[in-house]
């Protein structure tokens, strides 16, 4: 396991079988969901209807079609490859970095990619400066900068490390907004990787950071080797970590016996510890 568990954490949504749903998996199926409905709508003709969820500054400012600042990103594109490599965005590195900060920092994180960049193309809209926004590629692209901010030695791509893979991908996006002269993606981009940079700064005030930089390859699927586990009643709740590392990796069918009474007993510790404050 990658992340250093925070305070916070309080593991994944679900259980399908041994695989763990986290926020970031439920995300990434609601979009794949989005995405057939809008094949779909495109297909019947029914422009019309999608337009009414895509952003528009005019329709925002002047009308108060207020559920734009949201519902943009899940109107995608017709590049639908394209669309699969930011799925795979936010299921490999999103769940890295919800195990890392927690469920309720990672939506707060999830939540603040997707609305800023439309609440700065509104307020340019004030100044003169109309446009139009769909798709979901800034806000999943916030996604990795904000696990390369996590991780910056972390090899994802051919050994190499996640920060030159994310400097390297920001370059390439931000010239092909520039040679399409897309100013309105080229923002919404940029907005989304300062907000990155800022909201992963706040958060790594409050949590440690792990002790030594991540240097193994990232992959969404990952092979447990148990450690060996020697505990006394005293440190139970110190010990179970590797105990929360295999049920991350491989869910809660691959526990023992013995795991799964320890992992019981520093439950009832950390409830006794709770109610004694």
């Amino acid at each position: 396991m990658m992340a250093q568990r925070s305070p916070e954490n309080e593991g994944p949504l679900t259980w399908i079988g041994n695989f763990p749903v986290y926020v970031s998996t439920a995300l990434a199926g609601v979009h794949g969901l989005t995405l057939i409905l809008t094949a779909v709508a495109m297909a019947a003709g029914a422009e019309g209807f999608l337009q009414a969820f895509v952003f528009s500054s005019q329709a925002v400012t002047k009308d108060y079609s207020l559920w734009q600042t949201c519902t943009y990103a899940f109107v995608h594109r017709p590049s639908y490859w394209l669309l699969l490599v930011e799925l795979y965005l936010l299921v490999a590195f999103g769940k890295e970095i919800e195990t890392y900060l927690g469920r309720k920092s990672f939506v707060k994180l999830y939540a603040g990619l997707l609305i800023t960049p439309p609440l700065v193309l509104a307020a340019a809209s004030w100044a003169g400066w109309p446009s139009i926004y769909w798709g979901s590629s800034a806000l999943h692209f916030g996604i990795f900068v904000a696990f390369a901010l996590l991780y910056p030695t972390a090899e994802i791509l051919f050994s190499i490390q996640a920060r030159w893979v994310a400097l390297a991908l920001l370059a390439i996006n931000s010239l092909q907004c520039l040679a399409l002269a897309d100013y309105t993606s080229l923002t919404a981009l940029g907005v989304d990787c300062i907000f990155a940079c800022l909201i992963v700064g706040y958060f790594q005030g409050r949590f440690d950071r792990p002790e030594r930089p991540v240097t193994s390859k990232v992959s969404p699927i990952r092979k447990y080797a148990p450690r060996q586990i020697e505990t006394t009643d005293d440190d139970a709740v110190i010990s179970i970590d590797p105990i929360l590392e295999k049920i991350s990796c491989n869910g809660m069918g691959s526990l023992n016996a013995r795991e799964r009474a320890l992992l019981e007993k520093a439950r009832a510790q950390l409830i006794a510890k709770d109610a004694e404050h």
